[in-house]
Formats: structure tokens, sequence, C-alpha cells
């Protein structure tokens, strides 16, 4: 039997050590979306909540993005802005897609790796706060993922939360807790 480590062990060896070379990685820039849409008005100075838009975030894996039908809720009384004829324009675009019964093919922000088990349910359901993970929305433009999402990152989170409530809490560094 030889000592010489296979093809297999090292390409293994090598894929970790290019995940770990990636901890410190900076998060992405926002992408470019098919229309502007300002959280910073909506969250920050029209005060909507989180769940009031991305509602399955309270009871789905998946926080969703919302329907046509939820913004043509609000947007069949907002049709303008007086003071800022930029955002006018956005909501024209956005109406022009609701006129014509189109969905907005908007480009994913946050994404993580299959092998992961993620529900946004059992983490707003246990009062994580969603700037926990997605920063300060209210603030941005335009949406965009702050935080690195890696195992190590969520790791660090689940160990402060554990460390609160041992016992009650003593699954959250299990493996099979996001790894199914």
């Amino acid at each position: 039997m030889s000592c010489r480590p296979s093809i297999a062990s090292l390409l293994t060896g090598l894929a970790g050590a290019l995940a770990l070379a990636r901890c410190g990685e900076r998060p992405p820039p926002a992408p470019v979306q098919p229309i502007v849409f300002s959280h910073r008005i909506h969250a920050g100075l029209n005060a909507i909540g989180c769940t009031s838009c991305h509602a399955s975030a309270e009871h789905a894996p998946v926080a969703g993005i919302p329907s046509m039908d939820r913004c043509r809720g609000c947007h069949k009384f907002v049709k303008e802005d007086k003071d800022d004829p930029a955002i006018t324009a956005q909501i024209q675009a956005l109406l022009r897609y609701l006129d014509e019964d189109k969905p907005i093919e908007w480009v994913r922000v946050h994404r993580l790796p299959d092998l992961v088990y993620f529900t946004h349910e059992r983490h707003v359901r246990s009062g994580v706060q969603c700037s926990e993970c997605h920063g300060a929305v209210e603030k941005m433009e335009a949406a965009r993922q702050v935080a690195p999402l890696t195992m190590g990152w969520c790791l660090e989170c689940h160990r402060r939360k554990q460390a609160e409530r041992p016992l009650e809490r003593a699954h959250l560094t299990d493996c099979l807790t996001c790894h199914k």
C-alpha cells in the first residue's frame, strides 16, 4: 500500500483550500435589475416591513420575490412621485409591467449552495431579525448581499445563539441542522 495521496484526495484538499481562501472575500455588488427598486424608499422612508412584501418568509423556506399582485396592491394608488421625476419614471416602468401582466425577471441577490438546507421560516420564528443576514436594507437603494453567507459565518451566529440558551439550542451546531 502506497503512502502517496490519491488524485481524489488531492482534489478534495484543493477544493477545501479554495473554499477557505474565499472566506474573507467581499460579498458581490448589487446586481443590475430590470427596473430600479429602492428598498430605501419602500422599507426606509415608507417603513414597509420586510414581511409585508416577502410574506412567505414567515411560513416557507424561501422569502421569495413579491408577486406582481402585491406590487399592484400599492401601486394602483401610488403612480408617481411629485418631487422626483426619476422615481416617477421607475413607477411608470413598473406600471407597464403590471398593465401587460408581465412578470419582472428579477436577478437573484442571495444564493446558498445546494447542499445547504436553509429556511427563512425557522429563522423568522426564532426571532432572527432580517438585518442580521441582509444588513440595513432600509438604507439600500438596490438590494445587495452584505454577509458572506459562508458556513463559518453561519456557524459563528449559531454558536452565539447556542450560548444564549445551551440546552434548548444544542442542535444549532449539528451538521444535519443545515445539511440534509
